[in-house]
């Protein structure tokens, strides 16, 4: 029987192209720019994703699913700065579409633990988002400099 998780989700919308957000999420240097201290991609089906950050810190996982400009889920390996996972794994599905001419990118995470010693992270997890999506629509709407 599997254990009880829960999820969290957050939603930025922005006037920025479906490009600019596919980058901010799979190229390293703009990872940094608004969110990682370090992070390395292997953008592919299968590749691996790792970011080091002050909001969640090191996280490694797998690229599960991967659409160019639209779709890219991660299946994140167990931290060692975590409680005992169970038998589930932590998720994070960004997925980017449009909505009255603007872009939409959401973060929906999935698999986090129910338990008591999960409370912690799973707020991190869900301020954390908020605090980045705040970062990376301050970085898409600076002006070019």
């Amino acid at each position: 029987m599997r254990s009880a998780t829960r999820g969290y989700v957050q939603v930025l919308e922005t006037p920025a192209p479906a490009g600019a957000l596919w980058q901010a999420l799979t190229d390293p240097t703009e990872l940094v720019a608004w969110h990682a201290e370090q992070a390395l991609v292997e953008a592919r089906l299968g590749g691996r994703y790792s970011v080091r950050s002050r909001l969640f810190g090191a996280r490694e996982a797998s690229i599960d699913l991967l659409e160019p400009m639209r779709r890219l889920r991660l299946i994140y390996d167990p931290a060692p700065s975590w409680p005992p996972l169970g038998d589930t794994a932590v998720v994070e599905d960004f997925v980017i579409d449009e909505r009255k001419g603007r872009r939409v990118l959401r973060v929906l995470g999935s698999g986090v633990p129910a338990a008591p010693d999960w409370d912690a992270w799973h707020r991190r997890l869900q301020a954390g988002w908020a605090v980045a999506f705040a970062q990376l629509a301050r970085r898409l709407e600076a002006p070019a400099s």
